[in-house]
């Protein structure tokens, strides 16, 4: 009885770290994928001295799954999100330089 206890619970212990392990990886993807987006938008700052409206202008078509999708704020700021799940994203924010998740 003692070793099935043992058992179950290492079993819990590997699921759950195999789980987060996962969902490391794929916020990694989201940010990678992102940073491309970024690099381009950033390009286009360089050359044009302003960002883009919408990434028609980059050349690019809208997203129909999870994203990247690009918000211009205002003149300076923008973010750069996906959409994950109903209710969880993960935005990059162009004033922080850095990715949030937000649950």
């Amino acid at each position: 009885m003692k070793n099935k206890i043992i058992i179950i619970f290492c079993t819990l212990i590997v699921f759950v770290f195999a789980l987060n392990v996962l969902r490391y990886q794929k916020n990694k993807d989201y940010q990678k994928r992102g940073s491309l987006l970024i690099d381009k938008i950033e390009t286009f700052r360089q050359l044009e001295k302003r960002l883009p409206n919408d990434v028609k202008e980059l050349g690019l078509e809208e997203p129909m799954n999870d994203g990247p999708y690009y918000e211009r704020k205002n003149s300076v700021t923008y973010v750069v999100f996906f959409n994950i799940g109903f209710d969880n994203t993960i935005i990059y924010y162009s004033n922080k330089k850095e990715w949030i998740y937000e649950p």
